[in-house]
């Protein structure tokens, strides 16, 4: 059974989950809830024998957003899930740190995918790092100026800045980062679940296989779609149909050319 300790403070809500969880995630285990930061560091002090395997965490609670509560605890060893309202900034800092979240009103189809990556078996290292990386995104209002951004990879959470990213490359179910030290970096998930996140941070789709961080494009070759020179001396073929995109974004970011 999969451990979870639930954080809440609407009792109509919490019991919407706890229901769901019951009939679409029946390996789910409710065994504490609670309604505030307060409450969520009592319940882990009081967790001596690590029963929680993951926490699903409203965010907006009583006494102050869920990160304040987060930051009191020397580690947090268990995944975390936050159920939240729908806000395309507040979105864009999840996927940036690489961290699970489910909207309100709860889908069950979301909540099963969401279960379904949780890591079970083995304390994860890395979640106090991802949740200190959306604290530092994470803006209900406006959008931030990101820095980082957390990749899944397959042997763990990669941390790296964006300005180190001179590319994406699609293979099947994975995605390749290409970082300016040559080193590459293998996620466990399609470049489509990339694209809309970095499109708006001077990152640009021009194939079906590519994503490129415009920042290291040198020459445009044209032709039927083209390609492009990168600084590092690689070549990356532009599709004809993205032709009109790319050359919209240089236009956005340099002006008429």
């Amino acid at each position: 059974m999969t451990r979870a300790l639930l954080i809440e403070d609407e009792p109509e809500g919490l019991q919407n989950l706890q229901n769901l969880l019951e009939k679409y995630c029946p390996d789910v285990d409710v065994v504490a809830t609670g309604g505030s930061n307060a409450e969520l560091v009592r319940l882990t002090a009081e967790d001596n024998e690590g029963q929680f395997d993951v926490a699903f965490l409203d965010i907006d609670l009583p006494d102050g957003l869920v990160f304040q509560g987060l930051q009191q605890l020397e580690d947090i060893p268990f995944d975390i899930i936050f159920v939240t309202a729908y806000n395309q900034y507040a979105l864009t800092a999840f996927d940036f740190s690489a961290i699970d979240y489910i909207l309100k009103p709860i889908e069950p189809d979301d909540l099963r995918r969401a279960v379904s990556r949780i890591r079970i078996g083995r304390k994860n290292a890395s979640t106090k790092q991802r949740v200190e990386l959306l604290q530092q995104n994470y803006s209900p209002n406006m959008p931030n100026a990101f820095e980082k951004i957390g990749i899944s990879g397959l042997d763990g959470v990669h941390f790296v800045r964006l300005r180190d990213i001179v590319r994406l490359e699609a293979e099947d179910n994975y995605t390749h980062f290409m970082l300016k030290t040559g080193n590459k970096i293998t996620a466990s998930k399609t470049i489509k679940a990339y694209e809309d996140t970095l499109l708006r941070l001077n990152f640009v789709r021009v194939h079906k296989k590519h994503i490129v961080n415009m920042n290291y494009m040198k020459t445009y070759i044209k032709g039927e779609g083209g390609y492009l020179v990168l600084e590092n001396g690689e070549t990356i073929e532009v599709s004809r149909r993205k032709k009109a995109t790319l050359m919209d974004s240089v236009r956005r970011l340099y002006g008429e050319i």
